[in-house]
């Protein structure tokens, strides 16, 4: 019963997070436009350091 419960819940969680990003396509693009810039400062930040990037 526990399992099903999770599993129900995940697919609970899924549809709402879904139905949440089609409502706000704007804010989700920034967030993922944010995400990657920082992203990049911090290779470039590390590769001017001589530090290797780590891999994610």
């Amino acid at each position: 019963m526990g399992r099903d419960l999770d599993e129900l819940a995940r697919r609970e969680r899924l549809e709402y997070f879904r139905a949440w990003r089609a409502k706000n396509k704007d804010r989700v693009k920034k967030s993922n436009a944010e995400y990657w810039k920082r992203r990049a400062e911090k290779r470039l930040a590390e590769e001017q350091h001589g530090g290797k990037p780590n891999d994610q």
